[in-house]
């Protein structure tokens, strides 16, 4: 719990409009992955009926020309995820705590946390559900353990690269569009 209460103090106080506004931007994400979620979910209840009633399995030839479920679920996800930031980025809003909300710089102390977390749950997620993985289909005897550990070393490379980009981006966007703002409101 303490190290919750150092980074509410590092990254300082919130700022309430920012906040809400920030909320109405979530919800609209929370809307479209629920009902993402949901279609996807029906999709796939009426691929198994109609493959069942068909008497046609959908892991054969017959089903490659199939979009199955998971397919659309990740593109929900990024749909969900991807619009609340565009919106928040459009407006200025890069978060509503007050050390970062009206920054004129790049806090790159922030942004490398930031990813370096981002990097590090991606390998972890990657090694331990590449490893769950092998486990079911070749058994614990055969797990390629430093392949899995060389996956997720590639994985947190790539999604500390990602985060980097993304976040430094994120923030030199709101920082130019909250100066458009200022500039309008001067006129």
């Amino acid at each position: 719990m303490s190290l919750m209460k150092r980074w509410d103090e590092y990254l300082g106080p919130k700022d309430e409009r920012l906040e809400a506004e920030s909320a109405r931007y979530l919800r609209i994400g929370y809307y479209l992955l629920l009902a993402g979620v949901v279609l996807c979910i029906y999709y796939g209840v009426m691929l198994e009926q109609v493959s069942y009633v068909t008497e046609v399995p959908l892991l054969t030839a017959a089903g490659a020309e199939v979009v199955f479920p998971n397919a659309l679920l990740v593109g929900a996800l990024l749909v969900a995820c991807f619009v609340p930031l565009a919106l928040q980025a459009r407006c200025g809003i890069v978060s509503d705590r007050a050390r970062f909300a009206q920054v004129d710089s790049v806090p790159w102390d922030l942004v490398l946390l930031t990813s370096l977390a981002c990097g590090a749950v991606v390998a972890v997620l990657s090694v331990v559900m590449r490893v769950l993985a092998e486990m079911q289909i070749v058994g614990v005897g055969s797990v390629a353990w430093g392949g899995d550990v060389a996956i997720g070393i590639v994985c947190f490379g790539l999604a500390f690269m990602l985060a980097m980009a993304f976040s430094a981006s994120l923030f030199r966007d709101a920082i130019k569009n909250r100066r458009r703002l200022e500039d309008e409101l001067d006129d």
